[in-house]
């Protein structure tokens, strides 16, 4: 499937669909009827366990003694330090975004570095390294939709099949920046590619910044409905930020992840990341991974043509011992079809894993299955169960939200169809 109906699926999807259904959808303005505690099924929190989950708590250190993320709104400089484009366009240094990341790698400059990209489109997967200083890399076009990354990658491939499409013409090679990330993929003893190393979009690069840009891994319904994971997005840095950014695909649409340079994940780091003002889009487990992460004003999107089977928002492999994995607020989770789509399930990648996931302040529509939002983990198929805990004399609440015997995953004053508590049936 070629980027140009991707594109144009996804500016029907981001902006047509999006406003009918903010202007069109009365229940959108009714006041939430969630209440706590929910069911087993459906968790609710209280308005005082809800305080408990704001964006400060989730850009929170690992080390108690260490302060806090704070991050503020992204600012452009007059002049990049680097432009993408056309050939012979006046300001272009670089044709092509990975050239341009090289270039600003190799200053060794611990100041943040910015690349500015023209209108366009641009095949071919972005690898940005770990570095001593951060990258900023923004589409100057009007909206998000004027730039466009994308290649189609699946997780399923060879390895050999994945490397002459990711570097067909020798742009990752020894002595580059991003030759480690591309020959540690390459490298791999499994027989197939996988998903770390399925993404468009790669970054290790801690305080990354990305605004203003649509990225896309183009595998789309191209692929039957198996296990076709096909990443758009994958970050591993900490303190990253990304306004104003279309993240279309199907599967494992956007991967946060913790992994270092060895391309595994951690159990002794913490990687944070803030979105806002954004779009993203997929059918399996859209948005996965080991990290705290905040979304803030961010649609998601149920796209289920690919497989009428299943359909999951978040996919948290959150550690048990952290307390914070994904935080939705202020946003909007839409789907089509007949109860499919689900809000999540804990991505159990190994023993420690507890996926933890508040999506609060928010609609949520019809297309949303409401008997059971929530699915078994993957992996484990571990069943669902959410902490309903008891209510003391005084009407309060009382219950350990990271109980290891229940799921982390919970939500707090949203409206809309799809966020009605469905009574459970007595036994």
């Amino acid at each position: 499937m070629n980027i140009s109906r991707i594109s144009r699926l996804a500016l029907a999807l981001a902006f047509g669909v999006t406003l009918s259904a903010c202007s069109s959808t009365p229940a959108d303005q009714l006041p939430s009827e969630q209440a706590a505690p929910g069911t087993a099924s459906r968790p609710i929190l209280s308005a005082g366990e809800a305080k408990n989950f704001t964006a400060a708590h989730y850009y929170s250190a690992m080390d108690p003694n260490a302060a806090p993320w704070t991050p503020s709104s992204i600012r452009l400089p007059e002049q990049p330090n680097f432009v993408v484009g056309p050939a012979g366009t006046q300001g272009v240094t670089h044709t092509s975004i990975q050239a341009a990341v090289d270039a600003a790698i190799t200053k060794h400059s611990a100041s943040r570095q910015y690349i500015a990209i023209l209108p366009g489109e641009y095949e071919g997967t972005v690898y940005v390294p770990a570095a001593p200083g951060s990258i900023t890399i923004y589409g100057t076009g009007e909206k998000a939709v004027d730039v466009k990354i994308g290649l189609a990658i699946d997780s399923e491939i060879d390895r050999n099949t994945w490397r002459h499409l990711v570097n067909p013409a020798g742009k990752y090679m020894p002595g580059k920046p991003a030759w480690y990330m591309f020959d540690n993929c390459q490298s791999k003893q499994s027989a197939t590619v996988g998903v770390m190393c399925s993404a468009v979009v790669w970054s290790q690069n801690n305080g990354l910044q990305l605004q203003n840009l649509t990225i896309q891994n183009t595998v789309g319904d191209s692929v039957d409905a198996g296990n076709h994971q096909a990443v758009a997005l994958r970050t591993d840095g900490d303190q990253v930020q990304i306004n104003n950014v279309n993240i279309l695909g199907r599967q494992n649409t956007f991967f946060v992840t913790n992994s270092g340079v060895q391309n595994t994940l951690q159990n002794n780091r913490l990687t944070r990341t803030q979105v806002t003002n954004s779009y993203i889009e997929g059918d399996v487990d859209i948005v996965s991974g080991r990290g705290a992460v905040v979304f803030d004003n961010t649609e998601f999107r149920v796209v289920n043509t690919r497989t009428q089977q299943e359909g999951y928002v978040f996919a948290p492999a959150t550690l048990s011992n952290m307390f914070y994995g994904f935080l939705a607020v202020n946003s909007r989770f839409t789907a089509s079809g007949d109860g499919v789509a689900q809000l999540g399930r804990s991505l159990d990648v190994d023993s420690a894993t507890n996926g933890q996931v508040v999506i609060r302040d928010s609609v949520i529509n019809e297309g949303f299955n409401m008997a059971k939002p929530w699915a078994d983990a993957a992996i484990s198929k571990r069943p669902f169960s959410g902490n309903t805990g008891a209510v003391d004399d005084k009407g309060n609440v009382q219950r350990n939200l990271n109980d290891a015997n229940f799921n982390r995953m919970w939500e707090f004053n949203n409206r809309g169809v799809g966020s009605k508590v469905v009574a459970e049936p007595k036994k």
